[in-house]
């Protein structure tokens, strides 16, 4: 079984990822070594990195034909990994091109701030959802609203639909001590959908089986880890996201 990463910093030259197309290449290859045959390559698409989104189909199929000539075998799609900042700015054929999963249930990468999530937040999310998407959560365990709030902006996220995805490097701890009791505590608690690696370069690599170990070492079921870092993605990619979770608000 193959896994697949739903949150990559993969384009060279666009945001604090790899810098240049071999360096791409070199994290692609990483990723194959790792178990995994499919990337959503999201950059960061925000006011203070990438805000016009029109060349991202290029950019993907120019990395695409240098993997191949690598002689990678990685399904590369585009994506994006989405401030909030840029809901009102993007129109609505830019959002359909940054959105993964079969028509009717589209849904969107949503960055979590490192701040707590506020209206100014929630009010980006609802929006996305009045326009027919539905929203994946990056990385919620490594905001103040984790460490602070016991995830009371993220259940209101869920609650609305939206799912949770959590970093590799949170589980395994290279995200701090914080990150990784957050990481737990979502999983142990059934509100994580996803795991992914959010790679950017080598201090930052794919670690999917690094992930799947360390849930394991900790107890966590053989089903769990399965479904978190191979089922979870690709249901998400294949059928989209259009059902609630029911979880406590």
């Amino acid at each position: 079984m193959r896994g697949a990463e739903i949150h990559f910093h993969a384009l060279p030259g666009v945001d604090d990822g790899p810098s240049t197309m071999e360096e791409s290449v070199a994290l692609l290859r990483a990723a194959a070594h790792d178990g995994t045959d499919t990337v959503v390559a999201t950059p960061h698409v925000r006011g203070d990195f990438l805000t016009q989104v029109g060349d991202l189909g290029d950019r993907v199929r120019e990395l695409r034909c240098a993997a191949y000539a690598a002689g990678l075998a990685i399904d590369l799609c585009r994506g994006a990994e989405l401030g909030h900042d840029m809901v009102g700015r993007l129109g609505q054929h830019e959002l359909e091109t940054l959105a993964q999963g079969p028509p009717g249930a589209r849904w969107i990468l949503v960055e979590t701030p490192f701040e707590a999530l506020d209206d100014v937040f929630h009010a980006a999310t609802d929006e996305l959802r009045d326009r027919g998407f539905e929203v994946v959560i990056a990385h919620p365990e490594r905001s103040a609203d984790a460490a602070l709030d016991d995830f009371r902006g993220l259940r209101r996220e869920l609650a609305r639909g939206a799912v949770a995805q959590v970093n590799a490097q949170s589980i395994s701890g290279a995200h701090g001590h914080e990150a990784c009791v957050a990481a737990f505590a979502l999983i142990a608690e059934g509100l994580v959908r996803a795991v992914s690696s959010d790679a950017h370069g080598p201090m930052r690599p794919p670690s999917l089986g690094e992930a799947r170990a360390r849930l394991l070492d900790a107890g966590v079921p053989v089903e769990t880890c399965r479904r978190l870092t191979f089922a979870g993605p690709r249901h998400l990619l294949a059928r989209g996201l259009v059902s609630p979770a029911v979880v406590r608000a």
